[in-house]
């Protein structure tokens, strides 16, 4: 697979991200268009997992206090289960432990905590509902 990064929504990598997340989060899951994109849109540095060319995987991130802020994160259907994201958060956090960041964070999609828990994070805090999704904080130290 290969990763693209881009910072802000004018570039190719961002349109290749909605791509993913409108076919994830808004087709899929059926969340609303307006409550997918936000104002953070053009503030964040957009990673996308292609395969042969085909953007398949997606992540955006923002350096916030509590360390990196991982969002959006999602993957077509046809190509979960392949360790697809995992790759990407590996990039992530490489890209975030060289630029001094102590902590990578997110709130996760209760149904994708086991994910997370076998990628190294923790769950911290209490159930906060998002878009009318479960979900919990979850950390790790980079």
């Amino acid at each position: 697979m290969e990763i693209k990064t881009a910072f802000g929504n004018a570039t190719s990598v961002y349109q290749d991200s909605m791509k993913i997340r409108t076919a994830v989060f808004i087709r899929e899951q059926h969340i609303s268009a307006a409550l997918e994109q936000d104002g953070d849109e053009s503030r964040c540095t957009y990673y996308v997992g292609y395969d042969k060319q085909i953007p398949v995987t997606t992540a955006r991130t923002r350096v916030t206090a509590d360390g990196l802020l991982v969002q959006r994160v999602c993957t077509l259907a046809a190509y979960r289960h392949q360790g697809l994201s995992s790759q990407l958060f590996t990039a992530i956090e490489k890209d975030a432990k060289s630029a001094g960041v102590k902590q990578v964070w997110l709130f996760a999609q209760d149904q994708a905590q086991t994910f997370y828990l076998n990628n190294g994070f923790q769950v911290v805090g209490d159930q906060v509902m998002e878009a009318g999704i479960a979900h919990h904080k979850m950390i790790k130290a980079v």
